[in-house]
């Protein structure tokens, strides 16, 4: 990745485009660079104060005092948008979608286009917010908040865990169907639980049910790993469990108390997991 980062002063005096500004900084063709930014590449601090936010169009004007940073990596860019999501239920304040395996939940500095947040602003035309994220292997719902408020009240359910989040994998070796464990073990000097039901065994692999009560880092991954079963196709973890169909890890269900509506929501997603 390529980095430029300079005041619109260094070539400029006076506002000009970000296109000629870009153009001055990085000697990339025009074309390379609004792609660039048109993906979330490209950042602004106006006037050295405030914020740093995307600045997606060549023809936005900006001043001397502005500060531009370009974060150039053609393998980012090259990575395919989101073109669909299915969305299991909205409103003002929220929705929830499915965030498909392979897809990131929200960009880098290099980039947002590949990400499950970018889909969702394009296709309600505002401004959205992570409340939390799935691993980019996993599929399932994910809560997107549709303003910064909402999206800070349900960030705090998660921080308190007070959102139940039920997944289901499919793991290396066979295990007691109907048996169910809890396993207690610090992540990162962090305290980390996780609950796993057998569902069926057979072929030296399991479906298990899981629950956390913790979020961790690859909490669930490297929790069954610790035990011995690390889930089939994980690229991370685990002997013996790879694939070529990617990772066997689904997020199933999320269940909470609706701020605004003062009910339990559950929201379901089959998982069409087998052994």
């Amino acid at each position: 990745m390529r980095i430029f980062k300079a005041p619109v002063s260094k070539f400029f005096s006076q506002r000009t485009t970000l296109g000629e500004f870009l153009q001055k900084l990085t000697k990339l063709p025009e074309q390379d660079l609004a792609d660039a930014a048109q993906k979330g590449a490209v950042w602004i601090q106006r006037n050295a104060k405030g914020k740093t936010l995307r600045i997606r169009g060549l023809k936005e004007q900006v001043g001397p005092q502005d500060l531009i940073q370009c974060f150039y990596d053609p393998k980012v860019l090259k990575l395919p948008a989101v073109t669909e999501s299915e969305c299991l239920y909205e409103d003002q304040n929220y929705g929830i979608w499915i965030k498909a395996a392979g897809v990131v939940p929200q960009g880098s500095q290099a980039g947002d286009h590949a990400s499950l947040l970018r889909y969702v602003e394009i296709a309600r035309k505002k401004e959205v917010f992570l409340v939390h994220r799935l691993d980019r292997e996993t599929e399932g719902p994910m809560i997107v908040g549709y303003n910064s408020k909402a999206a800070g009240v349900l960030g705090d359910l998660f921080q308190k865990n007070l959102i139940s989040k039920t997944y289901e994998a499919i793991v290396l070796g066979e295990m007691e169907v109907g048996s169910k464990q809890t396993i207690k073990a610090s992540l990162d000097d962090k305290e980390a639980i996780t609950h796993i039901e057998v569902l069926a065994s057979k072929n030296n692999q399991s479906h298990l049910k899981v629950t956390i009560e913790t979020g961790r880092l690859h909490q669930i991954r490297r929790h069954l790993d610790f035990i011995g079963h690390p889930i089939m196709g994980d690229p991370k973890y685990g002997r013996g469990n790879k694939n070529r169909e990617g990772l066997k890890l689904v997020a199933v269900a999320l269940s909470f108390q609706d701020p605004w509506l003062k009910k339990i929501q559950n929201f379901q997603y089959p998982s069409k997991l087998t052994v």
